[in-house]
């Protein structure tokens, strides 16, 4: 029987030479993550599996706002001393865990990545597993095992290659307005074809971030001569790549060209309402955010670096910059992009996942947001009466300066 590469990498995990789709399997996976949200230090009560295979990282509050989250975080101390365990990232040497574990070459092909937010799909981009499985996340801490059901594959194929300010982003909001939120449900997007070979790391970090939003299981590119590129110099363990039999069995095959798409915007209420950034261009904005897992990394600074050089952010305006770890901070300050930020007005951030739950920059009835984050349910960042549009760095950029959604191939 031929299988995909997630279908290789699932039975690999759980001792078997093939699995089949639909059945369910016990796998062992080489990894389990965590972060700190309320009562997910309660899930590791009991560690029974080895503590070189948990990571744990401080990501959603960088400085405790409160008793509650500062007991959270001495949780997560007592836990990581208490187990012996090594890969815990603390308040300042931490950043968003979807970016840090790469950085940090936790994340190796052929591998199996468990984790209770389904954003963990993002390091699928490596050729990795990489499966949000909530609460069901215990499981692996108290067995050392986690439940699966073998999912079907839809593949996707890319051709071509971006135009000017239309980046994996707009790939992604074109396949969901395309598809659906349930045209991948229980599945794995697998992304494939040439036109992977003009994307960056980054770019398909952020390609594989929110597949939940196409009811998906989970999101992976096979690996490549990109893929060996980031990883060199981060890790001294050794990996195995795996590859899909070329005669795998996939339930849909779907092909785009990324010259035909233009810059999307989602737009209020939920992520399922997606447009072109001329259907929207126009709206008055109040406030503007680059950050959070779906962006913040150097290429989204460098984009939006490159606007505002030559454009200040208009008055009225709050623009917010979060750097998504503190490795892209420090080398975003070594090519002058921090000082370009500040000088247009904008105002930097720590790396945090603040900017995406309503941590930081909340907002009041009425005002208008428009930000690289990964959902804009209403109350999201704030008061239910403000709405939230979601954009590539470019577009977001172009609209702080202008003080309205705009598009940034017009500038």
């Amino acid at each position: 029987m031929s299988l995909t590469i997630s279908q290789k990498i699932i039975a690999a995990k759980c001792g078997r030479d093939q699995v089949t789709p639909g059945e369910i399997v016990h796998v062992e996976p080489d990894l389990v993550m965590l972060y700190d949200w309320p009562g997910f230090d309660g899930l590791m009560k009991n560690i029974n599996i080895d503590p070189d295979r948990v990571a744990l990282n401080i990501d959603h509050y960088f400085s405790p706002p409160n008793e509650q989250i500062a007991k959270l975080h001495r949780n997560f101390r007592s836990t990581v001393k208490k187990f012996g365990i090594k890969k815990f990232y603390d308040v300042g040497k931490t950043g968003i865990g979807f970016q840090l574990y790469a950085e940090e070459g936790l994340i190796l092909p052929g591998t199996f990545v468990a984790h209770a937010d389904p954003h963990v799909s993002t390091l699928g981009a490596f050729g990795a597993y990489c499966l949000g499985i909530g609460s069901d996340v215990i499981s692996i801490f108290l067995t050392g095992k986690a439940w699966i059901k073998v999912p079907e594959t839809i593949r996707i194929n890319i051709h071509g290659s971006f135009g000017r300010h239309v980046t994996s982003r707009d790939l992604f909001e074109k396949i969901v307005a395309d598809i659906g939120p349930d045209g991948a449900q229980g599945k794995v997007i697998e992304f494939s074809g040439p036109g992977l070979a003009g994307m960056s790391m980054e770019s398909r970090m952020v390609l594989c971030n929110s597949v939940q939003y196409l009811s998906a299981e989970t999101a992976i590119i096979p690996p490549d001569e990109i893929t060996r590129a980031y990883l060199s110099g981060k890790t001294k363990e050794p990996w195995q790549e795996v590859l899909g039999d070329e005669d795998a069995s996939y339930s849909e095959v779907l092909d785009y060209d990324l010259s035909t798409l233009e810059p999307m915007v989602v737009t209020p209420p939920d992520v399922f309402y997606i447009k072109t950034v001329q259907e929207v261009a126009g709206t008055k904005i109040d406030q503007a955010i680059i950050g959070t897992c779906a962006g913040g990394r150097m290429e989204d600074l460098r984009i939006a670096a490159a606007i505002l050089k030559d454009h200040p952010v208009a008055p009225g305006v709050r623009f917010m910059i979060t750097p998504i770890t503190p490795a892209i901070m420090a080398d975003a300050s070594r090519e002058g992009l921090i000082e370009i930020f500040v000088k247009a007005g904008a105002l930097v951030g720590p790396p945090s996942c603040g900017t995406c739950y309503g941590g930081l920059a909340q907002m009041l009835p009425g005002e208008v947001c428009i930000s690289t984050g990964t959902m804009n349910v209403p109350g999201r960042l704030g008061s239910t009466e403000a709405d939230i549009y979601m954009a590539n760095p470019a577009v977001v950029t172009a609209s702080a300066v202008c003080g309205k959604i705009t598009d940034p191939r017009s500038l």
